[in-house]
């Protein structure tokens, strides 16, 4: 069983981990969540978590998890329930999902290493090549929605789904750094949102509990549906 959760910030909470920095550091906030379970010393991550922003308001957060989340605190207020979808080959789904969506390469320089690629830095890449004259290329949105709907085709045929609908958001970048770590770690994510068939449920399910892209340490990977 998967326990699919809602968290928000009490009042005295919201002032309290801003002032700690929570909100405004994906590690900080990665360790929040994380506190949210009793953690064994050897125990790995089995969650993922999405934040939600609304104009004015404090951010709340969705949260897929295989173990039940604590009830809440003083500044966290969490609502839990079982998540047990039952679907079938051919159902229609609303989705919404933010991905570190990269492209792995190899390096070039006959070794066995692998770089990883932003998904539209590197069709932006692939239009300057084919493309050396600036005013040959498509506008921005066209090449962002390009990169996106290549790469959730690709992540379709191996998790049992189709995309049908598709629209991209917010390419973001993200720094994080860990307190007391000197070293910077730096991420994308972008928003996607669409309608979805799945056409094999079990690989579909699994990959849900596993999470689409990289990143997910830091928010990324968790797709949220509902029935279309």
């Amino acid at each position: 069983m998967m326990y699919l959760s809602r968290i928000r910030f009490t009042p005295e909470g919201i002032r309290a981990q801003c002032r700690k920095g929570v909100v405004a550091n994906p590690f900080r906030e990665h360790q929040m969540i994380w506190d949210l379970f009793d953690n064994p010393p050897d125990q790995t991550r089995d969650f993922l978590y999405r934040r939600e922003d609304r104009p004015g308001k404090p951010p709340f957060y969705y949260l897929l998890s295989a173990r039940q989340p604590k009830a809440g605190n003083s500044y966290l207020t969490v609502e839990t329930k079982s998540f047990e979808p039952h679907l079938q080959a051919g159902d229609q789904l609303r989705f919404e999902l933010r991905a570190n969506a990269v492209i792995t390469r190899k390096a070039g320089d006959n070794s066995k290493r692998r770089l990883r690629r932003d998904i539209i830095e590197a069709k932006v890449d692939e239009y300057k090549a084919r493309c050396p004259d600036p005013a040959d290329r498509p506008p921005p949105s066209v090449i962002h929605q390009e990169a996106a709907e290549e790469w959730m085709q690709r992540q379709g045929e191996q998790h049992g789904f189709e995309v049908s609908e598709l629209l991209v958001a917010n390419h973001s970048h993200h720094k994080v750094r860990k307190p007391g770590d000197d070293n910077l770690r730096q991420f994308t994510s972008i928003d996607v949102f669409g309608t979805l068939t799945v056409t094999d449920t079990d690989r579909f399910m699994e990959q849900m509990m596993k999470g689409m892209g990289r990143a997910k340490a830091f928010g990324c990977g968790l797709m949220l549906v509902r029935r279309a």
